[in-house]
């Protein structure tokens, strides 16, 4: 095989190999700050545990996508964000979940307006591979032994937390730190109402 025809083979491959993505929702940087300090205050308390060095979010979707992919996705993503209203989410205290999570729990109303909100997204967006999130929730640890898991629920059972959700991000697996980056965050709620269903014509 030439070299000419051994690079074109590896562009291709480049072209096609698929990075993992996640669109979530991410509170301001108060808020950021705010869940950094409980992980660290758990990590003082019980030491390293998965997620630690996870900035807060709450999942709507992973998929897996091309560089070609993904130029559609954006655009995508950025219509559907067009047609959403800014929401009001208030969390309220920590839950758990049978595998040792350890959660900020959103209060009924916020759950409520957030499923709406993450399954319009998902049913909205084609992706590859997707998983998508069905509990809405701000993960603080994974992993926690039944011990950690009653300290966890115990040191952060007033944790409350508040903010004006406007828009999504898009995050790209960051293989080395083994966390996702920020890929993009220019995906607005703009309230734009729906456009009309164009009436069919009878001819």
């Amino acid at each position: 095989m030439s070299c000419i025809s051994f690079d074109l083979l590896i562009l291709g491959m480049t072209l096609f190999e698929k990075s993992k993505y996640s669109i979530a929702i991410m509170p301001n940087e108060k808020e950021i700050n705010f869940v950094d300090e409980l992980k660290n205050e758990l990590h003082s308390k019980i030491g390293w545990y998965h997620s630690k060095n996870s900035k807060a979010h709450i999942t709507i979707t992973q998929f897996d996508a091309t560089d070609d992919d993904i130029i559609f996705i954006v655009n995508r993503l950025k219509e559907i964000a067009n047609y959403e209203n800014p929401i009001h989410l208030n969390f309220d205290g920590v839950k758990n979940y049978s595998n040792g999570a350890i959660f900020l729990a959103p209060d009924e109303p916020t759950k409520n307006s957030l499923t709406a909100l993450m399954k319009r997204i998902q049913q909205q967006l084609p992706v590859n591979n997707p998983y998508h999130s069905k509990d809405p929730h701000m993960s603080i640890a994974r992993g926690l032994n039944e011990n950690n898991v009653k300290s966890a629920l115990k040191m952060f059972s007033d944790a409350k937390l508040y903010f004006d959700c406007n828009h999504i991000v898009l995050r790209k697996f960051n293989s080395v730190k083994r966390q996702y980056d920020i890929y993009s965050e220019d995906f607005k709620f703009l309230g734009i109402p729906p456009k009309p269903i164009a009436q069919q014509s009878l001819f």
